[in-house]
């Protein structure tokens, strides 16, 4: 039986992030979004090795460091936990860093399903979504993919079914720290709190298909992400010129612009490609996977 497992691992967009709070003890914020897998992935390949050694080398990320990344941390926790040998493993990126498309967090994921694979993780003790959360917010909703309402702090999922058809163009811009956009979040809102959607009435939107589901979109990380990468404004005022309902995913720095009409949709892509515009899909799960 081969040890060596190939992936994708898909990215996702916010259609809602609002902020509720802040855990203090953990230093993090509470969140209440709605998170959908999207057809943009990276292809993570993990391989078991003779010793206890864990590489990770990336492809098209030059600037990752090869132990502080999610992808190594995943692994790591498992061994530390199983006590298996080590892996090499590659990641070929194709998510961009710093978009907030949750590159990352599905790297890490990836990783996780490589190992539920190989060792049948849950029949040796493993919690997998306690590991995930141990790697990062967004690997709890990454590992299972598809839609779903994420609470707290990435640990309460409620996967719901999209009835809805979106289209999506996203345009690119700076790199946003997502660290650098809480903290500028925190000096613009001292009581750590920001709401702008409904997210109950934009969860049963989506579960009747109603076309108004866009309208209900929002980013309560807009703001903070605008004042460190000012292109985001802009690019959002191109996409509503051309009918899109937009919204920033994660922190930044993709601006999506969400169609239902495909007429609509083709003619923004068609005139923006040159701005460097990419089209979407809704992805039905997380993670995908073959042994090699």
């Amino acid at each position: 039986m081969s040890n060596t497992v190939k992936l994708k691992a898909f990215a996702k967009v916010n259609l809602s992030l609002n902020i509720t709070g802040r855990d203090e003890a953990r230093g993090m914020h509470v969140l209440d979004s709605v998170m959908m897998s999207v057809d943009l992935f990276d292809t993570v390949t993990v391989a078991e090795r003779d010793d206890e050694r864990i590489n990770v080398k990336f492809i098209g990320a030059d600037s990752v460091s090869a132990q502080n990344n999610t992808a190594y941390k995943a692994a790591k926790a498992v061994q530390d936990i199983i006590g298996c040998n080590g892996f090499d493993i590659t990641v070929e990126k194709r998510i961009p860093i710093g978009a907030g498309l949750g590159g990352p967090s599905a790297d890490g994921a990836a990783v996780l399903r490589a190992l539920d694979v190989l060792y049948k993780l849950p029949s040796r003790g493993v919690d997998m979504r306690a590991v995930a959360l141990s790697v990062g917010s967004d690997v709890p909703f990454m590992l299972t993919g598809g839609l779903a309402r994420v609470q707290g702090l990435g640990e309460e999922l409620f996967f719901i079914e999209n009835k809805l058809k979106l289209f999506m163009v996203g345009l690119p811009a700076a790199p946003v720290s997502t660290a650098a956009a809480y903290k500028k979040f925190d000096e613009l809102h001292t009581d750590c709190k920001l709401c702008p959607t409904d997210t109950d009435e934009l969860c049963n939107l989506l579960l009747d298909g109603d076309s108004k589901a866009i309208e209900r979109l929002g980013n309560a990380l807009y703001e903070p992400a605008v004042s460190l990468s000012p292109e985001i404004a802009k690019n959002a005022e191109l996409l509503r010129s051309y009918g899109g309902t937009v919204n920033l995913t994660g922190s930044g720095g993709m601006t999506i612009g969400y169609f239902t009409d495909i007429q609509r949709f083709y003619e923004c892509y068609t005139a923006l490609k040159d701005e460097g515009a990419r089209v979407f899909a809704p992805a039905p799960t997380g993670v995908l996977h073959e042994r090699v």
